[in-house]
């Protein structure tokens, strides 16, 4: 959005902004200017990601959304306003925003576990999101950024933060053997991160020959087809200390689980479906005595995120893919459906 259009919808009290409806309709609407509260900024979104949140918004629904839905929770952008009460941050800055908005103060957000906040408001989700000209964001959730990241890079800062925890879950990763269920933007975030974190070995396994090559091209030595680890779970070398299920697809998980060594931490990162179930060997479990852990969003890894990033930025750029006009959200929904994209990115051209 150029600064001409920026000050004529703050002129007209207007701006525009997708918005998904209950029955999953996607439109470009006017909708008013937000105005900021005392703690909070209003930003100048530059670049948007898509992730699965969104198209599940879109197509099925997603807990806690308010709709209509204003999508899109991992961004960078420019601030243009600050509330009264806002100190460390002005007008001008280059920012990206941890979309998890939390009460602060239940016994979740005071452990340092707000992802699990039971007042948790998603930017992008139950409040209107980065799909517009303009978003308001809590200045606490808001983070300067080196003005040298380039605003595409800067908008993969949440899921990165998502990948910190998950990494920060398994308990480490340095020496030991790693295996990545998924090539996609999870799946190879994960696999950088470890890889910057010491792991002696890291492994990407995703059926698609075009993830492959792009793990390849990020600096992933060990990429696989799953089907050549095998399903029998014999120990060997087709068992990894640390694996990361972060495909979102039942037989991955399965299939994870089959090629955990002894005393090793499954981690599973990817959504799957609320109804779905998944079978598990129990006798497995208590034989090779291990560890099952969830992962869920980012908890409070955003700082971090936001330092790791500037190591990793040139290996996090290869990921990045189709890049369509913010007000194409639909056609750049249906490309990422279509899986021709690691990252698919909507830009304010």
């Amino acid at each position: 959005m150029s600064l001409d259009s920026l000050f004529d919808s703050a002129a007209r009290g207007q701006m525009k902004a997708v918005r998904i409806t209950q029955d999953h309709r996607v439109f470009i609407a006017e909708v008013p200017v937000p105005t900021p509260a005392e703690d909070e900024v209003l930003i100048r979104p530059a670049v948007c990601g898509l992730c699965g949140t969104d198209l599940h918004i879109l197509h099925h629904g997603f807990p806690g959304s308010v709709y209509p839905v204003t999508p899109c929770h991992e961004f960078s952008g420019h601030i243009v306003a600050v509330g009264s009460a806002v100190r460390g941050l002005r007008e001008g800055d280059f920012v990206a925003v941890d979309p998890n908005v939390t009460c602060g103060t239940c016994r979740w957000c005071r452990a340092g576990r707000p992802n699990l906040c039971p007042h948790l408001s998603p930017i992008g989700v139950a409040r209107p999101g980065a799909a517009a000209e303009l978003v308001a964001a809590p200045a606490r959730n808001t983070f300067r950024l080196n003005t040298t990241l380039r605003a595409d890079v800067a908008a993969m800062i949440e899921p990165l933060a998502c990948v910190l925890h998950a990494v920060d879950s398994s308990q480490g990763v340095k020496d030991r053997d790693v295996l990545v269920m998924g090539g996609g933007t999870m799946g190879l975030l994960i696999a950088i991160v470890c890889d910057l974190f010491g792991a002696a070995r890291v492994t990407i396994a995703d059926p698609s020959p075009g993830k492959r090559e792009i793990a390849a091209r990020a600096g992933m030595v060990n990429t696989i087809d799953p089907a050549a680890l095998g399903a029998d779970g014999a120990l060997g070398e087709t068992c990894f200390d640390v694996v990361f299920e972060a495909a979102g697809v039942r037989r991955a998980l399965e299939q994870a689980l089959d090629h955990v060594e002894k005393t090793g931490v499954l981690v599973q990162v990817g959504v799957h479906d609320a109804e779905a179930l998944v079978g598990i060997n129990p006798f497995r479990v208590y034989e090779r005595e291990l560890r099952i852990i969830g992962s869920n969003s980012l908890a409070d890894k955003f700082p971090a995120a936001v330092d790791v990033m500037n190591d990793i930025a040139g290996r996090a750029s290869v990921l990045i893919g189709d890049t369509f006009p913010v007000w194409q959200f639909a056609e750049a929904a249906q490309a990422m459906a279509a899986g021709t994209s690691i990252k698919t990115q909507l830009a304010f051209l």
